[in-house]
């Protein structure tokens, strides 16, 4: 049931999907649909934790260049093929946060707890890879990166959605470097703080 609805979400959209056409697709009948679900907001919010723990299966790597390359290329840039539907309901997902008018939706409300759960996961998964130095010195630098790569992707889903012609894996390698780039220039900075405060005493 859950396979159909999401196939429907990705097709038709939140406005459009019903639960009338959830149990035509399920071939279940619909009263069979409100059984497991009382509206569609509890079937919204349903796909979301289903579809996330999908993305938990998947959002793993050695490296911050790999999460970033999954999320960027994988996950945004993957969007925009049907036929992916766990990554294509994310573009449906991110809506539910843009969209003020469903304040107070059960959708909308597992989403933004989703989300915060997702960066949570990233941020657990990022600062092992960050010098300690560099945690010593400013121990949310680890978060800030996450808050980097998240706007990132955030960005990405929505060239996505709108048609964008772009490489999303070269993208999604060029703001590895960039995010590389800023951890090791921090990191020669407090290097070279704690050698010039070396010098003076």
């Amino acid at each position: 049931m859950l396979e159909a609805a999401l196939t429907l979400a990705v097709t038709a959209g939140y406005e459009g999907t019903t639960m009338a056409e959830v149990a035509r697709l399920s071939g279940l009948p619909v009263g069979s649909v409100y059984w497991h679900f009382n509206n569609k907001e509890q079937l919204f919010a349903e796909l979301i934790e289903y579809c996330f723990a999908q993305w938990k299966i998947d959002h793993t790597g050695p490296t911050n260049r790999d999460l970033l390359r999954r999320s960027i290329a994988g996950s945004a840039g993957g969007s925009v093929d049907p036929e992916n539907r766990a990554e294509a309901f994310w573009i449906l997902a991110l809506l539910f946060a843009l969209e003020k008018r469903l304040a107070g939706n059960l959708a909308r409300e597992k989403y933004l707890e989703v989300r915060k759960e997702m960066f949570e996961l990233m941020v657990q998964r990022v600062e092992p890879q960050v010098p300690p130095s560099v945690l010593a010195a400013d121990p949310g630098f680890g978060r800030k990166m996450v808050v980097l790569g998240r706007a990132l992707t955030d960005g990405f889903y929505i060239a996505a959605s709108a048609g964008d012609e772009i490489d999303f894996l070269e993208f999604a390698d060029l703001s590895a470097t960039a995010v590389e780039a800023l951890i090791q220039r921090r990191a020669a900075e407090i290097e070279g703080n704690l050698n010039a405060a070396e010098s003076e005493s």
